[in-house]
């Protein structure tokens, strides 16, 4: 490791493999609650050396790098109560990371990830944004930028196979926290995130260069069959409103959004049935 702090004043870890077209500045723009461990797996000089409390250079997907880490640096991660691991592109302020530790520690979730904004990448309707409540409760989350009580991620990690990349790790890591989810696991509507959509990155994904999607989904057969993990029906299990005040103001905010990407997909099935 070329980079790693021997103290720390907070109990909140983000960690993210980095490459070259991070969003990495963006999460570091205002006064920070979390320490950042950088792992990059670029080929130029990390924007975010620097600002980075934790730094080693490592090829690999975020999952199978943080198992790496888990593997031979565990005593870092012990120093947390909180680690947000998230993809390098997610768009999201400092302070709405901040207020994600904030709210795992005011519900006492396991695991918890920002809605999806409308205007990113949505691959399961649940995690889209519902703008009048504060969380959801839910039976699932995605695994592009869970926030784990430390415990729980070290549990998983204890078991997790790195040959597993993306696709089906948060069923995973789910599974290890058991059937009963209830209050346990949640989807924050306050904070959103934006998910870039893989056309305005160029029409490729990264995780594409470390394991093809058609590899990735044998891996998770093989890995699925093997430990015997379930995929269950998506449900919410219980909700928390804002104050009617702010969801008055959440839904003005929310409704130009939800016009705009009604617009932009009508014009785009008209370009295609053109």
């Amino acid at each position: 490791m070329e980079k790693a702090k021997t103290e720390t004043t907070t109990k909140n870890l983000v960690f993210s493999s980095v490459g070259d077209k991070s969003n990495v500045k963006q999460w570091l723009e205002g006064k920070r609650n979390f320490d950042l461990f950088v792992c990059y797996y670029g080929d130029n000089e990390c924007a975010v050396k620097e600002q980075a409390d934790y730094y080693l250079e490592r090829k690999g997907g975020k999952f199978p790098n943080l198992k790496y880490v888990f593997d031979h640096h565990r005593d870092i991660l012990d120093r947390y109560d909180a680690i947000y691991v998230s993809d390098d592109d997610i768009g999201i302020t400092t302070a709405e990371i901040n207020q994600l530790f904030s709210i795992r520690q005011e519900f006492d979730l396991w695991v918890l990830q920002p809605a999806f904004s409308l205007f990113g990448k949505i691959s399961h309707s649940i995690t889209k944004r519902q703008p009048t409540n504060y969380i959801r409760y839910t039976n699932f989350l995605e695994v592009t930028c869970p926030l784990f009580r430390t415990d729980k991620l070290t549990e998983f990690l204890d078991v997790y196979d790195p040959s597993l990349i993306g696709y089906g790790v948060d069923w995973w890591f789910l599974h290890t926290l058991g059937y009963n989810l209830d209050k346990r696991v949640a989807i924050v509507d306050a904070i959103s995130c934006l998910n870039p959509r893989d056309d305005v990155k160029g029409g490729t994904r990264e995780i594409a260069s470390l394991q093809s999607n058609h590899k990735r989904m044998k891996e998770w057969d093989r890995v699925s069959d093997t430990y015997d993990i379930k995929e269950w029906p998506k449900q919410t299990l219980g909700v928390v409103k804002l104050p009617l005040a702010q969801q008055l103001q959440a839904i003005r905010q929310w409704w130009p959004e939800y016009y705009q990407i009604k617009i932009i997909n009508r014009i785009k099935r008209k370009l295609k049935l053109g």
